[in-house]
């Protein structure tokens, strides 16, 4: 099939959203025709996928949520939608690029449309103010955004979300379409490059020296968007209340987002030591970063899967998470990791102690953290994301 992708996050973001993008791309074009059409970022830095042919449209920046933008239909793209003659249009976002792939599939073409609900909106709603009064402003939104999400996903033919949790979520709440749990694959990267080369053996070398962690440290590491709905207020105050007995920990604080500075100065404020935030690195230096470390944590409540969760775990990392969101879905308890009550500072850190304190448990979790990794390899995601596929196109012709 000639499969048209529509997506409102894309490069240089390279968030799970897009991850998974560029994995359905490359595992299936083999046997797919793929077109992308995606928003043009001023910042954005020359991305090709070999043979897939990209549209970046005209966006501006979206101003709550920085380093994200709206895209508006450009002159010529009646002229590409003709001249490419789509059997298929998967989704990957329910905002402006959404509004074009539905109407492409529906009024354009009249063919299947398939929607991935990557985002937990009802979650997101208070980025619309910044942040502030995150728990408040989502409790008054909650019922219209999920109006919302029913009014936008009704025209599915077939909705795939990373996790069962968020899943029975959608269903419970009305959303009218069938419902899929579809985990997203790991990158390959993350399935071959499991040992150090000497390119990761520097890396490592250069982070230690920059951050001046010991090789004696156990570190610990978050990798994501540092962004509010992360709750990294939650771990930072967790790894507070610990650092002193543990004084050869190591906080290893890996990725961007708008809210990097309020959580730097957060943690200056809560006079951490051993610690440190990288920022941006790139995707494909993570497996060896991850290595670095003793164990991730993870305190968002906010993920519909957390595709970082089983970066981790497939370099041998323990999972330290929240029972909320689609993490339930991949970490454990006491198995291949650990979860504590959203929010709850005091039962995060004593989490972090657990594994601080016993290697040997540390090390238990690891074993059972790779073969959970192991399972999310391209060949299991394909299958079922080709299933999805016939079964919008079935009931897209019944719906005739």
């Amino acid at each position: 099939m000639k499969i048209g992708i529509f997506t409102d996050s894309w490069v240089p973001n390279l968030n799970g959203v897009v991850i998974s993008i560029i994995n359905e791309v490359q595992s299936l074009r083999k046997r797919h025709e793929f077109v992308v059409f995606a928003p043009k970022l001023r910042q954005s830095i020359p991305f090709e996928i070999e043979g897939i042919p990209i549209y970046e449209l005209p966006s501006v920046p979206f101003p709550p949520y920085p380093g994200y933008n709206v895209a508006f239909p450009s002159i010529g793209l009646s002229k590409i939608l003709h001249k490419e003659k789509f059997d298929f249009i998967h989704c990957h976002s329910p905002f402006s690029l959404g509004y074009f792939a539905t109407l492409t599939a529906k009024a354009f073409y009249d063919i299947p449309l398939l929607n991935t609900y990557h985002t937990h909106l009802v979650e997101y709603s208070a980025h619309l103010f910044g942040g502030f009064y995150a728990d408040k402003i989502t409790a008054i939104l909650e019922e219209a955004v999920w109006m919302y999400i029913r009014w936008f996903y009704k025209n599915s033919d077939v909705i795939v979300t990373p996790s069962k949790t968020i899943q029975y979520d959608l269903l419970k709440h009305g959303v009218k379409p069938p419902v899929y749990s579809l985990p997203n694959m790991i990158s390959k990267v993350f399935l071959t490059n499991t040992k150090d080369t000497k390119d990761d053996i520097n890396l490592q070398n250069k982070i230690r020296e920059q951050y001046g962690i010991k090789p004696s440290s156990k570190i610990i590491i978050y990798c994501g968007r540092v962004s509010y709905e992360k709750k990294l207020e939650v771990l930072l105050e967790a790894y507070k209340s610990i650092q002193d007995s543990f004084p050869d920990s190591f906080l290893l604080i890996v990725g961007d987002g708008p809210h990097l500075k309020t959580y730097q100065n957060l943690a200056a404020e809560l006079k951490l030591k051993n610690y440190a935030f990288t920022g941006f690195i790139s995707h494909t230096k993570l497996p060896a970063v991850y290595r670095m470390g003793n164990f991730m944590v993870t305190p968002s409540d906010t993920e519909t899967q957390g595709l970082t969760v089983l970066e981790a775990m497939s370099q041998r990392l323990p999972v330290i998470g929240v029972s909320g969101g689609g993490v339930v879905d991949y970490i454990f308890h006491q198995k291949n990791g650990l979860l504590s009550r959203p929010g709850e500072a005091n039962e995060f850190a004593a989490s972090m102690k657990t594994l601080l304190e016993e290697p040997d448990t540390t090390q238990k979790y690891a074993k059972t953290a790779i073969k959970t990794a192991n399972q999310f390899s391209s060949k299991g995601f394909t299958s079922l994301l080709e299933k999805a596929f016939r079964i919008a196109c079935k009931l897209h012709a019944e719906s005739q």
